[in-house]
């Protein structure tokens, strides 16, 4: 599913989902891939947990109704990624911020990379977000 436009979005892919019977059940690996205008990153090493999509559906069908408020998910290690879709004014407009982050490994040094920004989006977002997560839980 990608969000957004050419020059700034946001694209979550899934790659794999731990199955029933194991510890974690339903949780799910995916990439992200982030544009912020000229700046882009990606990282495929990023875990969800079913019962945060799950919290995540349930906020992001309140905002729908209201048209206010936030709806935020974050990663296993919220560090790795973050989402939030929120509510910009009262005639209902809304943005996205989102935060991906990784470590380089060069040499014996871990250097630190984050990429985090937002933009503005349609109201009809919501429901391609709730769409996204529903099929990432089922």
């Amino acid at each position: 599913m990608k969000i957004g436009t050419r020059e700034e979005y946001v694209e979550i892919e899934e790659l794999e989902r731990n199955p029933e019977g194991v510890p974690c059940t339903g949780d799910v690996n995916v990439s992200v891939a982030l544009a912020l205008q000229g700046f882009t990153g990606s990282y495929d090493g990023i875990w969800l947990e079913l019962p945060e999509m799950e919290r995540f559906i349930k906020e992001l069908e309140i905002l729908d109704e209201k048209r206010n408020g936030c709806a935020k998910i974050s990663s296993m290690n919220p560090k790795e990624f973050t989402l939030e879709i929120r509510s910009s004014d009262s005639l209902g407009h809304m943005e996205i911020e989102v935060q991906l982050h990784r470590y380089q490994y060069s040499g014996p040094k871990y250097w630190p990379i984050y990429l985090k920004g937002g933009f503005e989006t349609q109201p009809e977002t919501i429901r391609q977000l709730i769409s996204c997560f529903k099929a990432l839980t089922n």
